[in-house]
């Protein structure tokens, strides 16, 4: 039987296990699918949406990410403020701006303090969104897929594809969906033969000026509360497809608020809460 360290922290109800690469045992090498499978179990393990592990590299420090399902994705928004802020209260950065390497590039990071100067959230930069369909890939016509029809399950979407990352779909609602609406459709197009990695699934609803509700369905996890990237790419479809034009877009997910700010070159840049949990030791 062999122990890990652990923290376990959440972003807008979006909930992660952090580790330190040093801890992990030698067996494991760079394998850390199986890990996240037994560790994200929210019955026999310690329950999360995915794994990150931390590195300090010579280009700077490294994120890892596994979603629960032990797959490995580029890069998570809601999982890179609480890598931020797991980063420096493991003494692993001086700064409070800094870069983190992830699979999807080179990600700037600001974090974010309260009024008695504690670390409360944090700015991450997503990216510019890729939008050709062989970048996100996604086997559908267009130089652009934006409010594009989609056969699912019998229904008839409009969705706008695009990767920030990440590749998510989304759809624009006038009313929210049901549990098991989200569910039935999200797994669908999750699986759907047009996305041939699969794909995550928002589905974004009007809620006031530069503002929507968001709930969706990662690829790898399921429902969860909030997906950072999510609304990172909810707020460029929002653009794309003109349903705002505003540089601020707030998105109201289940599990709390975030705010995208969409900068003069297309530059996606993500805020909002990080918050520890709880940090213990994890046998198996």
């Amino acid at each position: 039987m062999g122990e890990i360290s652990f923290t376990k922290m959440q972003g807008a109800g979006n909930d992660f296990i952090l580790v330190r690469e040093e801890d992990l045992p030698r067996a494991l090498g760079s394998e850390i699918g199986d890990l996240a499978r037994k560790i994200c179990d929210r019955r026999f393990g310690a329950g999360a949406d995915g794994l990150m592990v931390a590195s300090c590299k010579r280009d700077g420090i490294q994120m890892r990410y596994c979603n629960a399902d032990g797959s490995p994705a580029a890069v998570c928004g809601n999982g890179l403020r609480c890598f931020a802020r797991y980063a420096s209260e493991q003494q692993l950065v001086e700064e409070d701006r800094f870069v983190v390497q992830t699979d999807a590039g080179a990600k700037a990071v600001e974090l974010l303090r309260d009024a008695a100067g504690a670390i409360c959230g944090a700015q991450v930069e997503i990216g510019r969104p890729e939008l050709l369909p062989y970048e996100i890939p996604a086997l559908l016509p267009g130089s652009r897929i934006i409010d594009s029809p989609l056969n699912v399950s019998g229904l008839s979407l409009r969705v706008s594809c695009l990767k920030v990352g990440v590749p998510h779909a989304v759809v624009f609602w006038e009313q929210s969906p049901t549990e098991k609406q989200l569910c039935g459709i999200g797994r669908a197009v999750e699986h759907h033969p047009a996305f041939p990695e699969g794909i995550n699934f928002d589905i974004a609803v009007p809620a006031g000026k530069d503002t929507f509700r968001i709930f969706t369905w990662e690829r790898g996890a399921g429902h969860t509360l909030a997906c950072g990237t999510g609304c990172c790419a909810a707020a460029a479809a929002a653009r794309l497809s003109k349903r705002s034009d505003a540089a601020q877009i707030r998105l109201i997910a289940e599990g709390g608020t975030l705010t995208v700010k969409i900068e003069e070159d297309g530059n996606l840049l993500l805020s909002g809460g990080a918050q520890k949990i709880c940090s213990g030791t994890f046998l198996f």
